[in-house]
């Protein structure tokens, strides 16, 4: 993830993992500390690692975008 950020002209700056329990506590801190810090770009290594399943996902990549505007990268093509 650090060398597709850096890639991409990015600062990689922090990872944020989901307790296994899956309650969006990682989440809401994500989409917090990217408006906090005014960043608009999320690495992952998969759109699997942000959801399992496709119609949370899409949610997910929805909210980041309305309330962070942010883009989301992936190291998959």
């Amino acid at each position: 993830m650090n060398t597709l950020a850096r890639e991409e002209g990015l600062c990689f700056a922090a990872t944020f993992h989901e307790s296994t329990s899956g309650d969006g506590t990682a989440f809401v801190e994500l989409t917090q500390e990217l408006k906090r810090a005014d960043a608009h770009h999320v690495v992952v290594p998969s759109l699997d690692h942000l959801a399992g399943q496709t119609i949370p996902r899409d949610i997910l990549l929805a909210k980041l975008a309305q309330e962070a505007a942010a883009q989301v990268w992936t190291i998959e093509t």
